[in-house]
């Protein structure tokens, strides 16, 4: 049987430090990339935000796809 005075090891302290600093700073990180990425609109080389717009091209695919306009326009 164990001494019953005999002192309980335990983990170091920096075994619970280092988890944590790694936790907290990958939180700030993800923090700033989700602003970064969702919050701040994009800007467009003229310094403007504009909506989005397709190609010609790419509007007659879109059109031909979703079925709203004939083969024909």
């Amino acid at each position: 049987m164990a001494d019953p005075r005999a002192r309980r090891r335990t983990a170091p302290k920096r075994t619970l430090i280092g988890p944590l600093v790694m936790l907290a700073s990958g939180m700030a990180v993800g923090a700033l990339m989700w602003r970064l990425l969702m919050l701040e609109p994009v800007q467009s080389p003229g310094g403007r935000a504009g909506p989005e717009q397709l190609s010609r091209h790419d509007r007659q695919a879109l059109d031909r796809l979703l079925g709203a306009r004939g083969p024909n326009q």
